[in-house]
């Protein structure tokens, strides 16, 4: 056995190229499956931490108006923490430069800290008592200078109340801009002091949040001592972690602490509990974390599991198909290659038990390389893939960063199916090599089957298009089958991963986009007029803008209307049918281009407007897809538009008179941005010139609203808020943050996407290049004997591009359909969700795959072919092995 063991060994390093190849197929099989299952670990671990920053690291927040409920949630043997926070109140002074300043003082459990809100401590240490405090680093003493730990700070605190002289709830606080929160007054104060224990950075945390420009002071709230006064709803909280064990049956547990029965704690929820309720549970709302319930796997998003689900499912089958061809092909080309030393063992007295065993140590020594290194080379490709995209989306993460999470679970699935896959490969390889009898073996004819003994028939095209190397070509590849069937399957497995893996990579990009909400501008000001909007667009920082006006109404059109959804159409007072609109008017240059887009002459059109001729039903049923526009009009379009609205005492009037110019059915790129997908639901669309509509509407005319780009969004701000006119009627909208996530957010998508679309192709190449490579290498003595009876370098150039165009066009005609197959399978796990999906044919994956496989098929037979012209003749005849 040892012996055979060493021949194994010793073919293994001869066989240099077919050895490395086959390990390499393994390496990359166990590498991509340690990549996609890391990369999926890391990604969800990082999500929860990203959520957890924002949100806080608990699973339910009660708003409790009873302490008590603080230990019977902590008494709680289901209850892993239970944190306590209350709103103390706000301080306003003025420093020595008259300048006010705002504080905000929150009061904390002290297990609070770091464990159920992100805050990131500069200096110093967190406080442990209710006479101590951490403030923020912008934190500025009454003299105007910095704060220092160990100063004591003295504070008058009260309850904050708006202009109105109403007490803020919780809510109330989280909607406050800094110019409104300058408006609020701040009533009933205490005197507080306290010593600074620590410097933080300004928590990024939405339960921590006061308006942007306040310093903020944390303390640890006294417990145990009797509030002082729940004057409004929200702003005494407990929030409380679960343990991982019961974190599942998180409702349940909720419904203990508060003394309700699950089945009715929908009829108690948030603002709804009842004055008996309030007086039994202690609270008077509760709201889980639903989104980072939903990341742990424990959320009622059952659509959005359903999809990652599904796709995870897909790619694992992708993987295991590439792993198992890539790993069987080289067994199978091997013991091909190998049959007749296995004959020659066989007739001086080998056995099968033997044979056998030699095959599979075979593959026990391929794995026992290639597995441990795809390990390595997939943990490895993680750490650089965390580092990418650490380094990629810097702190848009609410401060987390991805993390790496070793794959422990997957590696040993990754090692345990890449030894199974090389055993049962190798198995059944070496049941048949143990199988063939010596004498055939040694022949090495087993492959090469004729029917009957009667002669293979070619076409005359084949004839007439490649000759004799043609018919020669034709006839080899019939007879033997199997090696042809080996190499077919190898290019069909890599053309269906390709399609299906590059609709996965657009479905994916669909996804994304639409989650995150694609814009091409990262700037908006609304609540302007025509006169202040074209103020700003001529500013220095204004690179490219969008301005258009909007207002909703209702018309009647002077052609019959379809009946679209329940009241849809409304009667009027003269008997006529109208129906709601969402009129857009826009500035010249866009409405210019808008008529180019619909192919229509603008000196024709102007004066008038544009009418959509679809709308989109707002149904109340699942008989008809929302997102499916349906014809507004009947056979006749529209000439003109009545306009109504409401006069002071809410009377319905006519107020103007619409001409008609054209009707669209598509909506324009350039109105893209504004309208979005399509309208809103049950109502129409009409587009005209600035100026046209907003004259017709009535006394308000239309809300203009500038969408920009602009070079310097700090410097646009502050030109606008000091333009002549501003007022508080202005709102900026600054998505440079938004459209900076977005992009890096596709980025990462389009990197881990086109990543496994190149390592499942270098996967499929890697198969083909070792079927191709090793079938011509076996078929060195025939292509020597053709060569000896005369066939020349022009016929046998023939021959072998027959046989590429032969792998090439049945691996297609395969391939294809298998990979439409995936791609409607991939398509329907993207459907399941809430995203609005549309199958897209997969022409561009095809295409490229044709080019690829001739081209691909073409070169690795070149190659293999030089290799064999670079041999003896004579010597490649008189040998009998490779």
């Amino acid at each position: 056995m040892k012996l055979l063991n060493k021949l194994t060994l010793k073919n293994l390093r001869l066989n240099k190229v077919r050895t490395i190849v086959t390990i390499v197929g393994i390496m990359l099989s166990a590498a991509l499956i340690t990549v996609v299952s890391g990369m999926a670990l890391s990604g969800r671990q990082t999500m929860i931490d990203a959520q957890a920053a924002w949100s806080g690291n608990y699973d339910v927040a009660l708003d409790i108006i009873d302490n008590s409920v603080i230990e019977t949630a902590r008494n709680n043997r289901n209850v892993e923490n239970a944190f306590y926070k209350e709103r103390l109140g706000y301080a306003r002074t003025k420093n020595a430069d008259g300048e006010i300043c705002d504080y905000s003082v929150l009061a904390m459990s002290e297990n609070t800290y770091g464990n159920c809100f992100k805050i990131d401590l500069i200096k110093g240490k967190f406080p442990t008592n209710s006479g101590e405090a951490v403030v923020t680093k912008s934190f500025k003493t009454q003299d105007g200078k910095d704060v220092k730990i160990g100063d004591k700070i003295t504070l008058d605190v009260g309850v904050l109340t708006d202009k109105d002289s109403n007490v803020l709830d919780e809510e109330g606080i989280h909607n406050l801009l800094q110019k409104d929160f300058n408006k609020c007054s701040i009533i009933d104060t205490v005197k507080r002091t306290y010593t600074v224990t620590g410097i933080i950075e300004r928590p990024k945390t939405s339960e921590l949040y006061d308006p942007s420009n306040l310093s903020m002071i944390y303390t640890v709230s006294d417990e145990k001592a009797p509030v002082e006064a729940i004057r409004t709803k929200h702003m005494n909280k407990l929030y409380i972690a679960y343990t991982p064990q019961s974190e599942s049956n998180y409702f349940q547990n909720t419904a203990d602490i508060l003394g309700f029965k699950a089945d009715d704690m929908s009829n108690v929820i948030s603002d709804e509990i009842s004055p008996e309720d309030q007086q039994t549970s202690g609270i008077n709302a509760y709201e889980f974390n639903s989104i980072l319930l939903s990341m742990k796997g424990y959320g009622s998003n059952d659509a959005t599991n359903t999809v990652i689900f599904s796709l995870a499912v897909i790619i694992i089958i992708i993987v295991m198909l590439a792993s198992v061809f890539v790993i069987r092909n080289s067994f199978a080309i091997s013991i091909t290659e190998k049959t007749s030393m296995y004959g020659m063992l066989a007739s001086v007295g080998a056995t099968k038990r033997q044979i056998r065993r030699n095959v599979l140590f075979e593959g026990f020594i391929l794995g026992l390389i290639g597995i441990p290194l795809g390990i390595l080379l997939g943990l490895g490709v993680n750490a650089i893939l965390i580092t990418i995209l650490n380094s990629v989306l810097g702190d848009m993460l609410n401060g987390a960063k991805f993390v790496f999470v070793t794959p422990t679970i997957p590696i040993i699935c990754a090692i345990v199916l890449s030894a199974v896959t090389i055993f049962c490969s190798s198995f059944f390889i070496a049941l048949r090599a143990s199988r063939i009898p010596p004498l055939v073996a040694i022949r090495g004819n087993k492959d090469i089957k004729v029917k009957n003994n009667k002669p293979y028939r070619t076409s005359k095209l084949t004839k007439k298009l490649f000759g004799v190397g043609g018919e020669i070509a034709s006839k080899s590849l019939k007879r033997s089958r199997k090696k042809y069937r080996t190499t077919v399957i190898s290019i069909v497995v890599s053309v269906a991963m390709f399609i299906a893996v590059s609709a996965f990579m657009d479905y994916g990009m669909t996804y994304t986009e639409h989650y995150y909400g694609k814009t091409d501008y990262s700037y908006m000001v609304s609540g302007i007029d025509t006169k202040q909007a074209q103020t700003i667009e001529k500013m220095p920082e204004i690179e490219n803008y969008l301005t258009f006006g909007m207002q909703y109404g209702c018309v009647s059109a002077d052609v019959p209307v379809n009946e679209c959804g329940e009241n849809f159409l409304y009667d009027n007072a003269d008997g006529t049918k109208s129906f709601s609109v969402e009129f857009l008017e826009f500035e010249h240059d866009t409405f210019v281009q808008i008529c180019r887009e619909l192919k229509l002459d603008y000196n024709k059109v102007k004066g008038g407007v544009l009418a959509y001729s679809k709308v989109t039903p707002d149904y109340d049923d699942d008989s008809r897809s929302y997102d499916e526009p349906v014809p507004l009009y009947g056979k006749d379009a529209p000439t003109k538009f009545i306009v109504y609205g409401n006069d002071e005492e809410g009377n319905e009037l006519k107020t103007g008179e619409l001409k008609v110019s054209s009707v669209f059915d598509e909506i324009p790129k350039s109105a893209d941005s504004v309208i979005g997908e399509g309208t809103i639901f049950g109502q129409g669309l009409i587009i005209g010139e600035q100026g046209v509509i907003s004259s017709q509407v009535g006394k308000d005319g239309c809300s203009v609203t500038l969408y920009a780009n602009t070079s310097d969004h700090t410097s646009l701000t502050n030109r606008i808020e000091s333009m002549e006119g501003a007022d508080d009627s202005i709102y900026i909208v600054d998505y440079e943050e938004n459209v900076r996530q977005f992009n890096a957010v596709m980025l990462i998508v389009g990197i881990f996407i086109y990543g496994f679309i190149g390592v499942i192709s270098l996967i499929g190449m890697t198969n083909i290049f070792n079927t191709i490579s090793t079938n011509m290498q076996l078929r060195s003595k025939e292509f020597a004997s053709l060569k000896s009876i005369g066939m020349t370098k022009k016929e046998f150039n023939r021959m072998i591009r027959l046989e590429s165009l032969m792998y090439g066009i049945k691996s297609l005609l395969i391939g294809i359909p298998l990979g439409i197959a995936g791609v409607f399978a991939i398509f329907s796990a993207f459907s399941i969700g809430s995203v609005p999906m549309s199958f897209v044919f997969p022409w561009k994956a095809i295409l490229i795959s044709i080019a690829v496989v001739f081209v691909a098929v073409w070169l690795i037979m070149k190659y293999s072919i030089s290799k064999v012209n670079k041999q003896n003749i004579i010597e490649t005849i008189r040998n009998d092995n490779i």
